[in-house]
């Protein structure tokens, strides 16, 4: 696996984790944010071909 390929998967992982830090802490803003990332990332690796782990399977 590239070196681009793994910083977007960690980037994918990132956002998942960062909205579920969110959701504990009931904070709406963080979640939006989160949310953003995560859409942005997948986008990333959509038009790029990179496959991502569902979620869970890390």
């Amino acid at each position: 696996m590239d070196e681009f390929i793994e910083t977007l998967i960690a980037r994918v992982r990132a956002a998942r984790a960062g909205i579920e830090e969110a959701v504990a802490e009931h904070d709406g803003f963080a979640i939006s944010r989160a949310v953003d990332e995560l859409e942005e990332a997948l986008r990333l690796a959509r038009e790029n071909g990179v496959d991502v782990p569902p979620a869970g399977a890390e």
